[in-house]
Formats: structure tokens, sequence, C-alpha cells
């Protein structure tokens, strides 16, 4: 059932009578986590989710067995097929943006109303639900920084293989000494990673754990038979009594790091020809670039390493003159 209020009402009313629940629908997961996992431990049943995010991929089930003995570090992952499918042809197949969406679409990846896909609400959905598993303590979506894919164009795809790379949406999620980093944004980067092989609406997604080191799962992120399988494995667990039924939160009360988080960035802006000059000037004159790609049509440059907190000052200098930017983080 998809929605939100009332597959929630159900959900509840479900496990306040004895029931086991298993759903698919993430909306509701990424919304009441924590409230629908102590209720289920209360009443000794079991709240299971495994097709809520990564399709098919068992992703949920083993990251719980390994919380018991592991402190998990880091989460990386394509969480999103619609995203992955429509940046996977316009890299390898030199669409733009709007022709891949609406492929995307006639082979039903895409909703109707891809907006959830493409600006990366649905990645985020899903990272906040990993990320609290992971790390045992509440991790809110509006945590989470978001960028998505919509204002990517033909000009960033020729840019991003000018470098010899490619660009992948992805969900990151790092803790280190109660304090924690959470963010979806596409990321440029080699075509040597093992992210970068991730092609069309498949999902990867890592963990590391300080045992067990880094563990991957690959597999198709979306569609009927992937989604049926893993509601079929939950269900395999309540009928055979093997799901632990532990609560996995701790409340260790982490503290987000996002604004003071550094890294380089590529970016784009599509500025009117009289507020360019401008717009270069302060760029310069602020010691941001690394390297100026283009000039001519539109601004597009690298920067230095800098905070989240002065690309994000530096969006909204963006966004005066200009609505039509493109950012991706830079991992090469």
């Amino acid at each position: 059932m998809g929605g939100l209020d009332n597959p929630y009402y159900y959900i509840k009313e479900a496990l306040n009578k004895g029931k086991d629940v298993i759903t698919a629908n993430k909306a509701v997961v990424a919304k009441h986590l924590e409230e629908l996992t102590n209720l289920a431990k209360a009443k000794n049943k079991s709240f299971l989710y495994e097709a809520s995010v990564g399709g098919g991929i068992p992703i949920i089930k083993p990251l719980k067995e390994q919380v018991n003995i592991n402190q998990i570090q880091e989460i990386r992952g394509i969480l999103n097929g619609t995203s992955n499918y429509i940046l996977t042809k316009m890299i390898s197949e030199n669409l733009d943006f709007q022709e891949a969406l609406e492929t995307s679409q006639r082979l039903g990846y895409a909703e109707a109303n891809p907006t959830d896909d493409i600006e990366g609400y649905d990645t985020r959905r899903k990272l906040r639900i990993l990320s609290t598993i992971a790390f045992k303590d509440k991790i809110d979506e509006e945590d989470i920084s978001c960028y998505g894919i919509n204002s990517i164009n033909f000009s960033d795809i020729k840019n991003i293989k000018s470098m010899s790379c490619t660009v992948k949406l992805l969900g990151t999620a790092i803790v280190n000494d109660n304090k924690y980093y959470a963010s979806v944004e596409p990321v440029i980067m080699s075509q040597n990673s093992y992210f970068s092989k991730v092609d069309d609406a498949n999902n990867l997604v890592s963990f590391i754990g300080d045992n067990v080191g880094e563990l991957r799962f690959f597999g198709e992120g979306a569609g009927r038979f992937p989604t049926a399988n893993a509601v079929l494995s939950d269900l395999i667990d309540i009928t055979s009594n093997t799901y632990q039924r532990n609560c996995f939160l701790e409340n260790s009360e982490l503290n987000n790091i996002n604004q003071l988080y550094r890294g380089k960035y590529y970016m784009r802006i599509n500025v009117k020809e009289d507020t360019k000059d401008k717009i270069e000037k302060y760029i310069v004159d602020n010691e941001i670039i690394e390297d100026m790609i283009e000039k001519k049509d539109s601004i597009a440059f690298t920067t230095k390493l800098i905070s989240k907190k002065k690309l994000e000052k530096l969006i909204d200098i963006f966004m005066i003159d200009s609505k039509n930017y493109f950012v991706a983080r830079l991992e090469v």
C-alpha cells in the first residue's frame, strides 16, 4: 500500500493487536521507524521492511546482524534506480536529461511525477533508514543534506567526461567520535571506482564495520519481482521464527556536523551576460576556484577544499542571479 497516513495507521493497529508486520513502504518506515520499532519490541512482534531499501538487495537484515558485532563507521550507496538509469544513459548514450527521464518512465522505473527520484528525496529516505540502523541512533531526514540530479545538463556531462570521470547520485553517512555527516548528492568519480560500474537501474550499497571491514551488496533496486522477493524473505523469517526481534536503537545522541564537512566540488551556473563578470569576480576574489572549466555559455569550475557551509553560501549567491545550476562533489 502506498501513501503515508493510511499505511501508518494500519501498521500501528496491526502491531497493537499482536500481529507481525511486513511492509515495503519506505515513506512510512522513514517517518515512523523509531516509533514502530519500539512498538514491535513492546508487543514482542516483528516489524520488517527489507523491501523498503534496495529493492531485491538483502541489506536491512545483514546490517542489523552486523551492528551486533561491529561499530558501523560508514554507509555509501546508489539507492535509487531511476536516477542511476538517467545518469547512465546521459553518460553512455549522450541522451539529454529529458530524453533519459522519459525513457525511464516508459520502462516503468520513474513515476509520472519523478520528483522524489530526481531531487534525491527517495535516496534520502533510504539513507535515513540505513544510517539509523547502522549508527543505533535517530538520524532525521532533515539532517541529511540533499542535492539531486534534476538540473544536470549535457554541458555537465561533457565536462565530467573531459575529466575521464562519471557521475552517480550517492547517499553517504559517516560517523566518528559521536559526530556524523550524512548527505545525498551527485558525486563525480573515477571510472575505476566500483560505484562507477553500477549501471542502469541497479543499486549498490556498502558499509564498513570495525571488525568485518567493507561489505558490498549489489542488485536490482526496483521492480515488482525484486520487491516481492524481499517481502517473501521477511515472511520466511517470521514463519520460521528466525528473525531477530531486538531493538537496535541506543539513543547515543550523535551530533550532526554537515556544515563542517569539507570537500571539493564541481559547480556550473548559467547566468546572463551582464552578471557573468560579477559571479566570476566573486569566486576569484574569495579564492574558491581550483580550476576554471568553462566561461563561454556558462561558468563551470572546480573548487578548492571548502566546507559545506561555504558551499551553501555560494549556492545562495548563485541563486540571486540564476536558478539554473548544478553541483556535484568530487571524488577523484
